[in-house]
């Protein structure tokens, strides 16, 4: 080997996703770790099916809290004992209750689970610890210049009373009772589908069967999403006393099915998707005005959400808003250099390989690929779409797509 000289650089041209194909709810994904790793999703608890999005996420964090038989802690320690823990997560389209342990262990921790969740009763003080624990976390974030940025664009972008500008306020968490809770989990905690990451010679079909969990044709749950509700505001300023000021801008762009999505996600990575990004660069290592500024692409069924997001010292204020201008106006003007373009490229194909390396993360992709109901050779057209983009495919999109005059802004913070 010699060590003078640098490996060669193979491209990124395609991926093996190894994800699993069923014809029922049960999706089994191969691991030999001696872990395992199964997945309950309930496709139609996500926050998008209710309009207290709050009362979603309460009632996917009690779901273990215990019944006439065992209180929180009891399931808990019995999990404990078997090396197995239980995450909980409630999303905007779904809710999930993931269990992890060791395969000889499987049977005994789906069991206990399976029973705290069909007999929970969501004692009052459990709810009354919950109830306090978000008030506190409250009380602390609308003191943050950031929280508050970040409510504020999406009522700017998609009006008040959207899904997604939702906002948790003390009125909400007070009125929250035990019985919206048992009515919301009686009506959508119901057929579920799984994905089970584990042993091959594992008998998780019979196991769930055995424990009353459905095992059926399998049906995609189809989420519609709110139309954005566009306002008369394109900017807001929000004074608070702080040390530092949060800005925002945002913007809607197309869905992660349309045409234009991949040309969109490499044009997000250049201007300011990751440490080596344009406004990086020139605002943080060039300028000093900040720790750290990024954008961002948040796809969802309908439509995708583009934001720029930083922290900084109010003072800065005028001179951070024409960098980002300028930096917008170069990207519609001047072509992205060739290095450039093929870094930008490697990173964002090498981030998703990364992504798909283990049996864990495929299945997490798997989830999201199920959730965001992709295309069969989606990833196969993300690798080659990639691939193909040119520097004037990119001062196209950054044309059509990144005008300045579009982006809607709110700053909070000293003025």
């Amino acid at each position: 080997m010699n060590r003078t000289l640098a490996p060669s650089i193979k491209p990124i041209v395609e991926i093996n996703t190894h994800f699993p194909v069923s014809s029922n709810n049960l999706f089994l994904i191969k691991s030999e770790e001696g872990v395992f790793k199964l997945d309950i999703i309930y496709p139609n608890a996500g926050q998008v099916n209710h309009p207290n999005k709050f009362l979603v996420a309460m009632t996917t964090n009690l779901i273990l809290s215990g019944n006439d038989r065992k209180s929180a802690s009891d399931i808990s320690n019995e999990i404990d004992g078997l090396g197995g823990f239980v995450f909980k997560s409630s999303d905007f389209y779904n809710t999930s209750i993931t269990i992890y342990g060791l395969n000889e262990h499987l049977a005994s921790s789906l069991k206990i689970v399976k029973d705290a969740i069909d007999s929970v009763t969501f004692p009052e003080e459990e709810i009354i610890v919950y109830k306090r624990n978000r008030l506190s976390e409250l009380k602390i974030n609308l003191q943050k210049t950031a929280y508050i940025a970040s409510k504020a664009i999406n009522r700017l972008l998609l009006g008040t009373g959207h899904d997604i500008s939702f906002e948790t306020t003390e009125d909400i968490i007070q009125s929250t009772e035990r019985q919206d809770i048992i009515d919301f989990k009686s009506q959508y905690f119901t057929n579920p589908y799984f994905i089970f990451t584990g042993s091959e010679s594992s008998p998780i079909e019979s196991i769930l069967k055995i424990n009353n969990f459905g095992i059926h044709p399998f049906n995609y749950f189809s989420h519609k999403d709110m139309l954005p509700m566009e306002g008369d505001l394109k900017s807001e300023i929000i004074a608070r006393e702080s040390n530092q000021n949060s800005i925002r801008y945002g913007m809607i762009w197309p869905e992660r099915g349309h045409e234009d999505y991949f040309k969109l996600s490499l044009l997000n990575l250049i201007f300011g998707g990751y440490f080596g990004s344009r406004l990086m660069k020139n605002i943080r290592e060039d300028k000093g005005l900040t720790y750290g500024i990024h954008s961002s692409l948040t796809p969802y069924n309908d439509f995708s959400l583009f934001k720029i997001s930083c922290e900084y010292n109010s003072q800065f204020t005028d001179k951070l808003r024409q960098e980002i201008s300028n930096e917008i106006i170069r990207l519609q003007n001047e072509l992205v250099s060739e290095d450039e373009l093929i870094t930008a490229k490697n990173y964002l194909l090498g981030a998703m390989l990364r992504s798909f390396d283990g049996a864990f993360p495929i299945s997490e992709k798997f989830k999201q690929f199920i959730d965001s109901n992709l295309s069969n050779n989606y990833y196969d057209d993300y690798f080659k779409a990639i691939n193909d983009i040119s520097s004037e495919d990119l001062m196209k999109i950054a044309n059509n797509y990144l005008q300045e005059k579009s982006l809607v802004y709110c700053i909070v913070g000293a003025q």
